[in-house]
């Protein structure tokens, strides 16, 4: 069967940003062999990006949520790197990142990782859960 994480999370942006986050996410497909799997399974993946047509107010928040098999996980992760990065917008003269948060818990419970995109970076924290032979720890 295989072994999975399930990856969920937004990103916070506006409204000519949609067209370029729309563009980094599809240029991924074109790398899939650098991540070992084909342009079918990448489209599969990116299938998990929601962007919504309309939005409230002047904030676009665009979703992503999927199990995944845990082998993928750096593909999503590099397009959220890529994304930090590479994605900006002009308000009032002022140059202003993406912002997000991203959760990704494997399916056992051993490890899950926080990712934020803040000030045109990504930050990883990892969380590595020791299981007891014995039982609940606490």
């Amino acid at each position: 069967m295989g072994t999975y994480i399930s990856v969920r999370g937004w990103i916070a942006c506006h409204e000519e940003s949609v067209p370029q986050i729309k563009a980094v996410i599809s240029s991924f497909i074109v790398r899939a062999e650098d991540y070992g799997f084909d342009a079918e399974l990448a489209e599969m993946y990116n299938q998990g990006w929601v962007i919504p047509d309309t939005h409230i107010n002047w904030t676009h928040y665009i979703f992503y949520g999927a199990d995944i098999r845990i082998q993928r996980l750096g593909y999503i992760r590099d397009q959220l790197k890529t994304l930090s990065k590479e994605i900006k917008y002009s308000e009032d003269e002022i140059s202003i990142n993406l912002t997000g948060i991203f959760h990704a818990d494997h399916e056992d419970g051993t490890e899950s990782y926080v990712w934020k995109l803040a000030d045109g970076e990504f930050h990883e924290e990892k969380q590595i859960i020791a299981l007891s032979l014995y039982g609940d720890p606490s």
